[in-house]
């Protein structure tokens, strides 16, 4: 199975450059109400984030006041550092398609994963840490999910398309990487070109936050 899996996601291509990229159009509203509270990465391109991360989860995702505004909380977890929590609030702006809005009290929380980035480039990644995570603030993104199994979050980054597939296990499928290649199939654009990576988030690491 698993091989199955590795073969299915290591089949897509690799990612284009940021100046070609637009963002998909989504036909159905993001299934928030059917989704768990505690949602788990599993498939990832290849952010150097993810280089110094041992899980990454969303939690805490919930309308505030209306549907048009969801709250979502992102924490990673480092190695080095523990977890890293920062609470995003996401307006909505068409079906699928949202913005952050985040506070500077709240930006000066985004401080912290300044400890991310100086483990990041001790990896030797070439990527601008900063920069890249900057443009996570200020673009638009897609939360696609239908039926609130899957949660495949894209956007448009500083060094390409950038893609996050979150379950509600720390588990993947082969039918997972089938339904995610087969969405990416149908937004073409590139979509279809990015290659992806299973991410296994440690049970010992998710319990703690």
């Amino acid at each position: 199975m698993m091989f199955i899996l590795l073969a299915i996601v290591s089949a897509i291509a690799v990612t284009e450059c940021a100046s070609t990229c637009i963002l998909p159009e989504i036909t159905c509203e993001t299934a928030w109400e059917q989704m768990p509270d505690k949602l788990y990465l599993v498939f990832a391109d290849n952010d150097p984030f993810n280089e110094v991360t041992s899980c990454r989860t969303i939690t805490n995702i919930r309308p505030i006041c209306n549907t048009q505004q969801m709250k979502i909380n992102f924490t990673s977890y480092s190695e080095t550092f523990g977890p890293d929590s920062v609470d995003g609030v996401f307006q909505k702006k068409n079906t699928g398609t949202y913005k952050i809005i985040i506070s500077e009290e709240a930006r000066k929380d985004v401080i912290l994963h300044d400890k991310f980035i100086a483990e990041g480039k001790k990896t030797g990644n070439a990527a601008n840490f900063t920069k890249e995570f900057n443009s996570f603030m200020n673009v638009d993104h897609v939360f696609y999910s239908c039926d609130g199994k899957l949660l495949i979050h894209v956007w448009c980054s500083e060094n390409g398309r950038a893609v996050e597939v979150f379950k509600g296990s720390t588990k993947s499928t082969a039918e997972d990487a089938l339904y995610v290649h087969n969405t990416f199939a149908k937004w073409k654009n590139g979509w279809e070109n990015i290659k992806l990576y299973p991410f296994i988030c440690s049970i010992q690491h998710a319990n703690k936050f």
